[in-house]
């Protein structure tokens, strides 16, 4: 119980340790949208609009606490990985359906990954912003 008339945390906190957060962030990534409606191409064929980068920066990419699932496609059996990606709190608004990609990891293995935003994460305190993603696919 904090004394009368003060806060345990001060109303700053968040704001005084997102940069820390932002160092502790050794990966970097573009995050991109699409939107719209394409256009129909040569045979009626559908062509989707080019993405937008809604984010390009500094992130933080581990993977979640039950990171895989095993998925039937047709006749193939394929592992769909999860990870958390953790990005700028400052950064635009982040949207389900956005695709992340890894443009540089000091875990190789990382880069090239595309992830698709499952949920972006809140919170009353926060110092970045945190994805819940599923992997799309790997370079």
């Amino acid at each position: 119980m904090p004394l009368p008339g003060t806060r345990p945390i001060h109303p700053r906190w968040s704001e005084h340790h997102r940069p820390t957060a932002t160092g502790l962030m050794t990966a970097t990534c573009t995050i991109t949208r699409t939107s719209g409606p394409g256009t129909e191409g040569p045979g009626g064929t559908w062509i989707p609009p080019d993405p937008v980068a809604v984010y390009s920066g500094p992130c933080r990419v581990v993977p979640a606490t039950a990171d895989e699932r095993l998925l039937t496609l047709g006749e193939n059996q394929v592992t769909s990985r999860r990870y958390q990606v953790a990005v700028r709190y400052d950064t635009a608004q982040l949207q389900v359906g956005d695709v992340v990609e890894v443009t540089e990891a000091v875990d190789e293995g990382l880069v090239g990954l595309k992830l698709r935003v499952l949920d972006v994460r809140y919170g009353s305190e926060q110092w970045e912003r945190d994805l819940n993603t599923e992997e799309i696919e790997s370079s």
